[in-house]
């Protein structure tokens, strides 16, 4: 019997084959990354959101308006009463009032900010600029805190509250939020606008308009009186206009203040 040939060893693979002169396509585009702007310059979405908050303030009833308002308002006092060691907490009602709890200090919340923010400060030793100012305000802290200045930090903090969040609008509105589409930027500056736009109106009522200081006066949530006349009377001895001046200055730099910090994060994003 005849035994069949070894079979052949086998040859390895042929190479792939290769066309020359055909270039590989380009990669898949990429989602576009939140919290950046999506094309348009920072000018139209402040634009037409400027121009949506006049809208609203027509067209909307003017309770829309106060409870935007009265959310960073009250947490405005609540957040600095706490920095300052007075445990505070806001409430707002549906009915139209809104107060914020503060209780009596305890030194011993005022010194655990301090400790945290100097602890901040040496973690951040890499960034300069950022520890020189948590440092700063370390040594500031207790200088407040133990001081009458706490009693008129916390009084301002309603207005500074509403003004703050309104910059943070306007700087969303130049860098881009969590989707950075000109949607979401026009309607961050709509709602810094109708923020801004109401403490202004505010402030040159009480300057100009006698009949606005008397409901002023006369209209504060549970009968308290308003923050203004408690800096003006209680705590500053001044006028309400001299008050309403000083607000009214800080209210007009929330646009600039804003839009500089939207400008200063996509420098640090870049």
């Amino acid at each position: 019997m005849r035994t069949l040939p070894p079979p052949p060893p086998p040859t390895a693979a042929p190479a792939p084959f290769a066309v020359r002169g055909v270039k590989s396509l380009p990669p898949a585009p990429t989602e576009p990354t939140p919290d950046a702007p999506d094309g348009p310059p920072w000018w139209l979405p402040l634009g037409l959101g400027l121009g949506l908050a006049c809208a609203l303030s027509a067209l909307l009833p003017g309770a829309f308006a106060w409870f935007l308002a009265a959310i960073p308002h009250e947490l405005g006092h609540a957040t600095i009463g706490c920095v300052l060691g007075r445990p505070s907490a806001p409430a707002i009602s549906l009915a139209g009032e809104a107060w914020t709890g503060i209780r009596e200090r305890s030194d011993a919340l005022a010194w655990l900010w301090v400790a945290a923010l100097a602890v901040a400060a040496w973690t951040q030793r890499q960034r300069p600029l950022l520890a020189i100012a948590l440092g700063v305000a370390a040594l500031l802290l207790p200088i407040i805190a133990f001081t009458g200045a706490a009693e008129i930090a916390i009084a301002a903090g309603g207005h500074v509250g509403e003004l703050a969040f309104a910059a943070w609008c306007y700087a969303l509105c130049w860098s881009g939020g969590y989707t950075g589409t000109l949607h979401e930027r026009a309607a961050s500056a709509a709602a810094g606008a109708l923020l801004q736009f109401g403490n202004l109106r505010l402030c040159f009522g009480l300057m100009t308009d006698a009949g606005a200081r008397a409901h002023y006066a006369s209209n504060g949530s549970l009968g308290l009186k308003n923050d203004m006349l408690v800096l003006a009377e209680d705590l500053c001895t001044c006028k309400l206009h001299t008050v309403a001046l000083g607000m009214f200055m800080l209210a007009l730099a929330a646009l600039p203040l804003g839009l500089g910090l939207g400008w200063l994060r996509q420098r640090l994003r870049d």
